[in-house]
């Protein structure tokens, strides 16, 4: 197997190439810090673990030229753009695995990708551009939540018992993705921003 890393930042090719070496240590990997050549490079290979942030290139031109080997690519980031990886993901890329995911997602990413399955990993950046649907009630509580109430103040305000709160908060986090109330918060500030 022929694998190639493209990424600008020297640790991480020497990191992500010693964790693919170890897995598969037949394999024939090489590292490149631009885009030099890219498309030759990429015709060699099997599969390309590619930046979405090198400098100096427009990513929507650079997936332009790679296009006859996109579905070699496998696109590699610590903060993909929701927008970026959708284009990528309709040209036929095989998927997004996420630098700041600890090894065994990495490797396991990689696994699915090989496998057949196109893994498109979520940062919390791409689920807080979604919008889950709430109901009106989850609605109510969920804008108390980013207001700063508390469960007691929020059963309070709405007149419900704090149990039901606790049903609703957890319910929102489920559909949000979030882990808790603080990640609820910045995923919905995110959210805001990119608004």
């Amino acid at each position: 197997m022929r694998l190639l890393i493209v990424d600008d930042h020297p640790m991480t090719c020497a990191g992500l190439k010693s964790l693919l070496q170890a897995c598969y240590p037949n394999a024939l990997i090489n590292a490149q810090h631009d885009t030099l050549a890219l498309e030759q490079n990429a015709a060699q290979c099997d599969y390309v673990f590619l930046d979405m942030h090198l400098p100096g290139v427009r990513f929507v031109e650079l997936l332009d030229t790679l296009h006859i080997h996109l579905r070699h690519v496998i696109l590699i980031s610590a903060s993909p753009e929701p927008e970026i990886v959708e284009q990528a993901r309709a040209r036929g890329v095989l998927g997004l695995l996420l630098k700041n995911a600890n090894a065994e997602k990495i490797l396991d990413g990689f696994s699915r990708i090989q496998a057949g399955e196109r893994v498109f990993e979520e940062s919390s950046e791409l689920l807080g551009t979604r919008q889950p649907t709430l109901t009106a009630r989850q609605q109510q509580v969920f804008d108390a939540l980013v207001g700063g109430l508390s469960n007691k103040q929020i059963a309070r305000k709405l007149d419900i018992s704090e149990h039901t709160v606790k049903d609703h908060v957890a319910a929102i986090l489920t559909l949000y993705g979030a882990r808790n109330r603080l990640e609820l918060l910045l995923l919905q500030q995110r959210q805001t921003a990119i608004v």
